[in-house]
């Protein structure tokens, strides 16, 4: 009778124990979420506008509202024939549009919400997405709780993700946060864990389409191959091949568009160094200083105006560690991926299509983060000497002084940030290292949590110090309503000559700048296209942003030599607004600048003026121009197909010029492609036999009748081993809980 009473007394500790476990695993993610949360609404303190920076205000946020707006119409953004060099979203690749998560960000967009609160909470929610990723990633390796939490929270706290990625370069911000899932549940497939942990991640980051993420993200499959291959897990790494042959599949159907379309495009295809955006080791060594403001060569000047390569200022706590290639090996992977990390990060400016290498700062910094948690976890010193401390001392001395060397004019910051980091890394000394009953039992908590405090408090005296990003602010307006009475009395397609924002923020009642004018639902040509297409962008001198030299307004009013058109008539271009240029101070130029026959003066004002066509005829898309004794008619016209019959052509067949850029993917029934015309816009080639005949041309982006099919078969076959996968797991799970019943039943019988 006593023993069957322990066994209910036995169950119920066993029970409590189980219970104090949970809230233990539970407590330190819940920190580490509420903690990111309090961290990232700090700079709100100081500047309400913190996350709405440059590309966030004129690319991100306006593709968020039309890809909205185009999926309440029913409409996948595929391919816009009206957004010109923008209009060719698969080529783009950052417009996601085989990705749910974005889809389900621009239907919040199109709400009508306040852009600035809308892209603070998009922001927020991945910089926890990104915490959580990293402390999950941090136990992978058998870091304890409290030092995963303090890599979590200070993960979001570096200085590329606060102030690029997180004011302006969003989906760079979304791709970091991604991928330590990605990381942990290729860590969770390689021991035998459902793919599906690996998959569903792996699929949303390479979805968004942003290279530099996909990039690293093949670099982590090498890792983990590597570290699996060390520790002779041969079924691990084949999981692996296995993942990475799906998610190759789906890189293949997002960036072939853009390889295939490359040709016609700006994209870069040599190696070289400009310096523009390259790091050196000096701003890295200084990183534990949050003041550090390093020689990096951008479009403020020598010197970041911010602390753009800060880490965390406990990294000289690194030293009170003593690793061993032994204890290092199951953790291969971290620096294999570190160490490439590293060197991507130092790289030329330009390797080929990739830009500016301190993009990659972010992904070198986490993985610091989490060699960070996992050694002071595994291999801390048991006893501490004066020769550590007095390393630990040296090493953040002399990240001091590399801060100092770079800017010396801010002494006294760099004064007061060191002090503060000295501070807190001597109180984590205490509560770690002195003898106390409390300090023995809750030391390492107490030190933990004073890290993330002080990771708190000097991210208030960052942003107190440096409280806005280092890009334009073009000070566009928040409430997506105040964008609707731009340009009211313009018709049909608009170009805008001129830089709006070089002219500041009172010219945004009357213009807009790139792909803000998403926002006015109005057709224009002057969107935000990274890729842009080349021989359009020079003729017209229009630059990624759409901003274009003030000698536009000649080029759309000069004839075309071989269709005897005006570029303007070519492009379809019915309303044309001209900027003031910023050296015109009087307005003197643009006054001078008026409209000439067969277009109207509908508007002007000190900074603009604004003309409108006569005769509005036809829409984008549509045939223009014809050669000599060709006529055509109309019959239909969309996105990606336009017919038209051919009315009249002469003995030799002729041509027809359509106000559509030729981008690769076009194809012709009852004729053919033929030379772009001005290098640029689609010609179709008709024969003497056409005549009478419908002519349909239509866009699909290359290769896209296999792509398509790829996707979904990569798709359908993850969806497929994740249901087997976790099928499996179940029936094994199953078998040795029986194995376990019947072995007590067994003892008994025995005893």
């Amino acid at each position: 009778m006593k023993e069957e009473r322990r066994v209910p007394s036995l169950g119920a500790s066993v029970a409590e124990e189980r219970g104090r476990r949970q809230k233990s695993t539970l407590l330190w993610p819940l920190l580490t979420a509420v903690a990111t949360i309090v961290a990232a609404l700090i700079p709100l303190l100081f500047n309400r506008r913190f996350y709405f920076f440059d590309d966030t205000q004129a690319g991100a946020y306006g593709i968020w509202v039309e890809i909205g707006e185009k999926l309440r119409a029913g409409d996948w953004p595929l391919f816009s024939i009206e957004g010109w060099a923008a209009g060719n979203y698969a080529a783009e690749g950052q417009w996601g549009i085989w990705n749910l998560m974005i889809m389900a960000i621009g239907l919040g967009a199109s709400t009508g919400m306040s852009a600035v609160l809308f892209s603070s909470i998009v922001k927020i929610v991945f910089l926890v997405i990104l915490a959580l990723g990293v402390f999950n990633v941090c136990r992978t390796y058998r870091a304890t709780p409290e030092w995963s939490a303090v890599a979590g929270v200070a993960t979001t706290l570096t200085g590329f993700t606060t102030y690029m990625d997180g004011p302006s370069w969003v989906t760079g911000l979304m791709v970091f946060a991604l991928l330590p899932w990605c990381w942990w549940g290729l860590k969770r497939l390689a021991d035998g864990g459902n793919p599906l942990s690996a998959l569903i991640p792996a699929y949303l980051l390479i979805t968004i389409g942003y290279v530099h993420g996909t990039i690293m993200l093949v670099i982590l499959f090498i890792a983990l191959l590597a570290e699996a291959l060390l520790l002779r897990t041969g079924k691990g790494a084949l999981r692996l091949i296995a993942a990475g042959a799906l998610c190759g599949a789906f890189a293949l159907t997002v960036y072939f568009p853009g390889v295939a379309t490359a040709p016609v495009t700006a994209r870069g295809t040599v190696i070289g160094n400009s310096g523009f955006l390259g790091i050196d080791i000096t701003g890295l060594v200084s990183s534990p200083i949050p003041s550090s403001l390093p020689q990096i060569t951008g479009w403020w000047g020598a010197f970041a105006p911010v602390p753009v390569l800060y880490i965390a200022w406990f990294l000289p706590l690194l030293l009170l560690t003593r690793p061993t290639v032994a204890q290092l090996r199951p953790a291969a992977a971290l620096l294999v991926f570190g160490a490439a990390s590293l060197l991507l990060t130092l790289a030329p400016s330009d390797l080929g299509p990739l830009r500016f290498p301190v993009r990659l700062m972010p992904y070198f910094a986490m993985s610091v983060l989490i060699v960070f948690a996992v050694l002071m976890s595994t291999v801390l010193v048991s006893r501490l000497t004066r020769l550590r401390v007095g390393a630990v001392i040296l090493a953040l001395g002399f990240s001091a002084y590399l801060a100092w060397s770079q800017n010396p004019d801010f002494v006294r910051l760099h004064v007061l940030f060191s002090g503060l980091a000295g501070l807190a890394i001597l109180l984590v000394l205490l509560a770690l290292f002195v003898d106390r009953p409390v300090l023995r039992r809750h030391g390492l908590r107490i030190a933990a949590l004073i890290a993330v405090v002080f990771c708190l408090a000097t991210a208030v005296a960052q942003k107190k110090y440096f409280p806005a990003a280092p890009l334009p602010d073009f000070q566009l307006p928040a409430e997506p309503g105040a964008y609707d009475d731009v340009l009211p009395d313009s018709k049909g397609s608009i170009f805008v000559v001129g830089e709006p924002a070089q002219l500041g923020e009172q010219v945004w009642d009357e213009t807009l700048v790139s792909n803000s004018w998403y926002l006015a639902d109005k057709p224009v040509h002057n969107l935000y296209s990274p890729i842009m297409y080349t021989a359009y962008s020079e003729d017209l001198c229009m630059t990624s942003h759409g901003w274009t030299c003030a000698g536009a307004i000649f080029k759309l009013l000069s004839v075309d030599e071989a269709t005897g058109k005006t570029v303007a008539e070519l492009l379809d271009v019915d309303t044309i607004q001209i900027l003031r240029e910023p050296q015109d101070s009087d307005g003197a130029i643009l006054r001078s600048r008026v409209a000439p026959a067969g277009w109207t003066e509908v508007d002007r004002t000190e900074n603009s003026a604004t003309w409108v066509r006569d005769d509005v005829e036809g829409a984008v898309g549509e045939p223009v121009a014809t050669s000599a004794g060709t006529e055509v008619e109309v019959i239909s016209n969309g996105e990606e197909k336009v017919s038209f019959e051919v009315t009249r052509t002469g003995a030799d067949g002729g041509s027809v010029v359509l106000s559509r850029l030729d981008w690769p993917g076009y194809s012709v029934s009852n004729g053919s492609i033929g030379d772009s015309t001005r290098g640029y816009l689609l010609t179709v080639d008709v024969g003497p036999e056409s005549e009478g005949q419908v002519v349909t041309v239509s866009f699909e982006p290359p290769a896209w009748n296999v792509l398509v099919p790829l996707m979904w078969v990569a798709i359908g076959a993850s969806v497929l081993w994740g249901v087997l996968g976790g099928l499996l797991a179940g029936v094994l799970a199953g078998r040795r809980r029986s194995a376990s019943r019947r072995e007590p039943a067994a003892e008994r019988e025995s005893r």
